[in-house]
This record gives C-alpha cells, sequence and structure tokens, in this order.
C-alpha cells in the first residue's frame, strides 16, 4: 500500500534503499607501511570561515599553520605538504605508528598535553604542568598506553587539529556548533611520482586561486617554508657575517645560520619524503614548484617551461599532464593515486576490482583499459 494517505500504488511500496557505508579508515590502508597521504578538510557549508575578501577571518589561517606545526612535535607523524585556504585546508603527511614505542613514559605525556593541554594561553600556546605533575602522570601505565596509541593514529590527529581551531573559532565569534565540514577526506599516495606530484599540486593552491603571484609569496604554504630555508643557507654563503634581520615579504627572514638548505623549515626534509622511489632534491623540487607557478600565473598554454622536462622525466610523468593537473582542481581525489602498476597491487590489496581517483597525471588510455 502507498505511504502517502488518500492514494494507491499499483507497485508494493520499496523503502528507499542507501549506498553502502564506506569502509573505516583503518582498513583503507596499512599504517605499518608508512603510507603518504593527501587530506583535506572544508569549512562547514564550505563557508570562508579562514579568510575572504573582507580580509575579516584571515588570521585564522596563521592558526592552522600554527596548530599543524605544533602538532608536528607532539604526534608521529611528518608533513610533506601543506597549504591553509580561506574555506579549507590541505596536508600531504604520513603517520609513524612505530616511533611510538621507544617513547618514554613522560614523553608520551607531554606530547599529548602539549596537544591537550591542561592549560594555554589566549594565542593557544599550551601551558605544561610542573615536571613533577608530568611524572606522576606517567606512573599510570594504562593512561599513558592510551595515549601513546593515540599519538600513532591519523584520525587522532586530523581530530586534534581541527577541535583546537574549531574551538578557538566558536570563542572568538561568541557562537557554538560545527565549524569543519564532516571529518576529513584522504588519499594514498602509491609512489614517488604521486606524492611529489601532489606536494606540488598543494604547494600552488594559492597560486591557482589567485591569492599570490609567486610561491615565495604564497603565505601559509609549506613551499614558502622551503623557499625561505634555502635562501637564509644561500644568504650564509654569500654573507656569512651578516646579523640577524627580521622578516620580509619575499627574504630570508631570519638569520642566515641555515647549515644546509632545509634547516630552520618544520616541514620533512625532501630527503625523508620518498615513496618507494628516490628523493626529490631542494633545488629541483623548488624549480619544479616555481616555473609551474609562473605558468599558472601567465595563463599561457603554448610556452611550457623547458626546464620541467628533465625533472619530470625522472619521475616518469609527462609534462602536458603535469600542467593539466597543475592547472586543474580536485585532482587528488579518490581512493588512491599513483601508477597503474601501483593502483592495480593497492585495488587487489583491498579486494577491488579498481581504485578511482581523478588526477589526470594517471589517466592514460592503456591505464584505463587494464584497470
Amino acid at each position: 500500500t502507498s505511504k502517502v494517505p488518500g492514494t494507491i500504488l499499483t507497485e508494493p511500496y520499496v523503502p528507499a534503499t542507501f549506498p553502502p557505508m564506506r569502509r573505516p579508515r583503518r582498513e583503507q590502508f596499512d599504517p605499518a607501511r608508512h603510507p603518504w597521504l593527501h587530506c583535506t578538510s572544508r569549512c562547514v557549508r564550505k563557508a570562508f570561515l579562514c579568510g575572504g575578501k573582507d580580509g575579516r577571518f584571515d588570521h585564522r589561517r596563521q592558526w592552522v599553520e600554527d596548530r599543524l606545526r605544533l602538532l608536528t612535535g607532539a604526534f608521529a607523524v611528518e608533513v610533506a605538504s601543506y597549504a591553509v585556504m580561506s574555506n579549507h585546508f590541505h596536508v600531504v603527511l604520513r603517520m609513524l605508528p612505530g616511533t611510538v614505542g621507544a617513547w618514554s613514559a613522560s614523553e608520551v605525556v607531554r606530547r599529548w598535553w602539549t596537544a591537550y593541554p591542561p592549560s594555554s594561553l589566549p594565542d593557544g600556546t599550551p601551558v605544561l604542568p610542573p615536571e613533577a605533575v608530568i611524572q606522576a602522570w606517567a606512573q599510570d601505565a594504562a593512561w599513558v598506553a592510551i595515549r601513546r596509541t593515540r599519538l600513532g593514529e591519523l584520525q587522532w590527529f586530523m581530530k586534534t587539529l581541527k577541535e583546537g581551531i574549531s574551538r578557538r573559532a566558536n570563542r572568538e565569534d561568541e557562537v557554538t556548533g560545527t565549524f569543519w565540514q564532516a571529518r576529513f577526506h584522504s588519499v594514498v599516495l602509491l609512489d614517488q611520482a604521486a606524492l611529489v606530484a601532489c606536494m606540488a599540486y598543494v604547494d600552488l593552491n594559492p597560486i591557482r586561486a589567485k591569492m599570490a603571484d609567486r610561491p615565495e609569496r604564497s603565505a601559509h604554504t609549506s613551499v614558502r617554508q622551503r623557499i625561505r630555508a634555502r635562501q637564509r643557507e644561500r644568504l650564509r654563503d654569500v654573507r656569512p657575517g651578516l646579523e640577524a634581520r627580521g622578516p620580509r615579504e619575499g627574504g630570508a627572514g631570519e638569520a642566515p645560520s641555515a647549515r644546509h638548505a632545509e634547516d630552520g623549515a618544520w616541514v620533512a626534509p625532501l630527503s625523508r619524503c620518498v615513496a618507494g622511489g628516490r628523493a626529490c632534491s631542494v633545488d629541483d623540487y623548488l624549480t619544479l614548484v616555481d616555473r609551474t607557478g609562473r605558468w599558472l600565473r601567465a595563463g599561457k598554454r603554448g610556452a611550457i617551461p623547458a626546464e620541467l622536462a628533465p625533472i619530470l622525466a625522472r619521475l616518469d610523468l609527462r609534462v602536458e599532464d603535469w600542467i593539466a593537473t597543475m592547472a586543474g582542481w580536485r585532482q587528488f581525489l579518490g581512493v588512491a593515486v599513483g601508477h597503474h602498476a601501483g593502483r592495480v597491487l593497492d585495488a587487489a590489496a583491498r579486494g577491488l576490482a579498481r581504485v578511482r581517483h581523478t588526477c589526470a597525471l594517471f589517466v592514460r588510455g592503456r591505464d584505463d583499459a587494464a584497470a
């Protein structure tokens, strides 16, 4: 019978069916393999709660960057790339749950209370209790064991990152309720090409959105951190006796005391940003991002920077596919991204016929046919 009063259906009523629930994130990838992941999260209703044309909330982008840096020092995690935008953020990271076992009980307490401090300053800086209190809590083996596990888990890292920003923004606005939309989206990066491409894609977000005209002016991005570190090292080589200077736009911004090209940057060094291939050098990566950013800014369709070809050839990528990916939006979505061979293995491990993605770099006729 019909569920609508006064009407008769010739066919029996069939209740609405719902799509199957997504698999738990712990079943989507194996943390023991330390995979690199591209994680994104948006503000509720895609509202510009971290910026916008009027600049009212621009300071919250710094909040997100500062908290990301703080939690990177507390959790067992490495951050390869990030970009904080006006209504969402990107972060390329990998969890290292195997390292938490080497931490002492007191270190676990300090790290946990860095993420969830008993008290904090108005700017969000955690205030740790006296050492005697830390040592007393370290004697609670069950409490320490639970926190030790959480400090190596992706879901707890993302929860802690977003929860702190949400609470702080709600206090500022004198409101309650949801600040972030849903939880977060994550995509596995299967190989070196996918990792480097995703890092560059994330770093170029402000240029693609016309919020900056060059990478060194892309505020709240990892590439700016790497460029400043590289400039500090070069400044040391040119003027070794120079005294410390204050920050300046597009400049070194700190004392020229860097011992190597990434000294002083809190993101993971490029030598550790490896997914089964050879690490990209600092100069190669910055050249890749800089030349691509200049091309995107100019909006050209003909002259493709010649410097891109040798770097991309080492990653087994085509320049045309690279440009199509960097100029596009929503490229690193889906389940996993990488070359065809890696996707086949990942699909088999998941018990799927194929893994879906939206990245133009890895969508070619032979791949689609084989998959």
